[in-house]
């Protein structure tokens, strides 16, 4: 099946799921939901809906959804022209004239928002000039500090859109600038820099920006290989395969991931006892900041992988000592999970803690705690439906997809056992979830004439579908595979990139933004 681009259509960005753990190896996951009509609201647009052009005098640069020449016009739609994507008019006509171009101030009417364009999504405009964030009571004000980010208090109101509520349906409800631009790129963590062979000593890690056709974007983001002042190196094993997850955080601006603050050429350094864990914060302008050292936290181990809401603080998984919880720079550092003891995954989906192993009896996903535990030793349970032992579970990625069940519905896991003819084997593993359990319905594994199991994804809901980049389980050089899922049991993937030699790629997110 030919390639679609995943970014064809329009459609606005969403980011948040629970925090998920996976025992055993890190790979980052991230969940945006897709909109047909947000396409070309501009990224530093402060508005929340824009009307992409369709046929209501809005230009492309315009902001937001109808600013019109007078501030009476504000409370009423256009009669002239059909509103937005449903094709449906205002039940008030019109009698005032939209703009005829770009509104270059950028200004919009105090009243704007009133009455706006006759869609659910926007019924919930608040009085925060339109911000990104709609709360579910009208006139509710947010507390954003940004005009297209909401703040930690939006956390807990979801947006009153039927959309938000029939598809994320899980809170923070928009963590990304809602209804903005999708990221045209994702994020991918290579191992090694092509000269030295890799073995069980620390390599230089290296974070690749991609288009989702595989083309590089720029040159590849060196993480730092010495010390400086409060900032340590990050290094990786060049074998372990459970290491170098990349996560996206929650509110979309961050990379997270974990590894050894210590140089290149560190021998044997997954069981090193003398060489701290450290966790790196990416930014999407490629500033790096390493100063969270995990003290003896994963000491003799491999510390697999990050997670955060906002970069102020990250949960970390690991093969001994479970999940670990620390403050940017490292304060605060607190054991979440001991027991099961070895995690390959910490993950963050809306409001929940989730987490994945690869060790008997806990060979499954599962929920830590409460919300997102900071402090205490938690409980964990597995998801009902999973089986808990015979998979090798690694990074995953959740939707909430159908409308009739609450809450997350459908989950993408990949596995990186053998592949079977029969689907019950390695590849990425789709489940649904009924309101009482989960079924797996479809195993991806078929890549290019062949197949292929996995263990680093990222996600994207798309116009077409849902649109998943992965890392394949081979040893170097393996390859970064496209799959675009519409509905279909039999889904055949497209290989975008190959890992150069003596390099290989492991955890996979969603570009951060701005």
């Amino acid at each position: 099946m030919p390639l679609r681009h995943p970014f064809r259509f329009g459609y606005a960005l969403r980011c948040g799921a629970p925090l998920a753990v996976c025992f055993g190896a890190t790979f980052g996951c991230n969940v945006y939901d897709v909109y047909d009509d947000e396409l070309l609201r501009r990224a530093d647009d402060g508005g929340s809906k824009r009307d992409a052009g369709l046929s209501d005098g809005v230009t492309t640069s315009d902001d937001s959804a109808v600013i019109d020449t007078t501030a009476s016009d504000a409370s009423t739609v256009d009669v002239a022209a059909t509103d937005i994507a449903d094709g449906s008019r205002g039940t008030t006509a019109d009698t005032s004239t939209p703009d005829s171009a770009a509104d270059a101030s950028g200004t919009r009417p105090a009243a704007d928002g009133a009455a706006p364009d006759n869609r659910p999504r926007d019924t919930g405009v608040t009085s925060d000039d339109d911000d990104a964030t709609f709360d579910a009571t009208v006139g509710a004000r947010d507390a954003d500090a940004s005009p297209t980010r909401p703040d930690a208090s939006d956390a807990a109101v979801l947006d009153t859109y039927a959309d938000d509520t029939a598809r994320d349906g899980s809170f923070p409800p928009d963590v990304m600038n809602d209804g903005g631009a999708p990221p045209p790129t994702f994020r991918v963590v290579r191992i090694g820099d092509g000269t030295t062979e890799l073995s069980a000593a620390s390599a230089a890690a290296f974070i690749e920006e991609r288009r989702w056709d595989g083309q590089l974007v720029g040159s590849p983001l060196a993480l730092p290989t010495a010390a400086s002042g409060a900032q340590a190196p990050l290094t990786l094993s060049g074998i372990a395969t459970s290491e170098g997850a990349l996560a996206l955080s929650l509110d979309g601006r961050y990379l997270a991931l974990a590894g050894y603050a210590t140089p290149p050429g560190r021998g044997s350094v997954a069981s090193s006892t003398n060489v701290e864990r450290v966790v790196a914060r990416v930014d999407a302008a490629g500033a790096v900041d390493t100063s969270t050292r995990l003290g003896d936290a994963f000491s003799g181990t491999n510390a697999r992988s990050a997670a955060s809401v906002d970069g102020a603080a990250f949960w970390v998984g690991g093969a001994t000592g479970g999940i670990w919880y620390a403050a940017l720079g490292g304060a605060g550092l607190t054991q979440i999970v001991s027991s099961p003891e070895n995690v390959r995954l910490v993950a963050l989906f809306g409001d929940r803690l989730y987490g994945c192993s690869g060790t008997s009896p806990m060979t499954t996903i599962f929920t830590v705690g409460n919300g997102r535990p900071t402090t205490g030793v938690q409980d964990v349970a597995a998801l009902a439906g999973l089986p808990r032992s015979g998979m090798s579970p690694y990074a995953f990625a959740f939707f909430d997809r159908n409308p009739t069940v609450a809450g997350l519905d459908t989950l993408y896991l990949t596995d990186d056992r053998s592949p079977e003819t029969d689907g019950t084997g390695g590849g990425i593993q789709k489940w649904t979830f009924d309101g009482n359990a989960w079924s797996r319905v479809a195993t991806f594994s078929a890549v290019g004439g062949g197949t292929a199991s996995f263990r680093g994804i990222a996600a994207a809901m798309t116009p077409s579908g849902v649109t998943l980049v992965s890392s394949t389980a081979e040893s170097s050089p393996n390859r970064l595979v496209i799959f675009v899922d519409e509905g279909s049991p039999s889904v055949t993937g497209t290989v975008v990139a190959t890992a150069p030699a003596n390099t290989i790629f492991r955890g996979v997110a969603l570009s951060p933004q701005p």
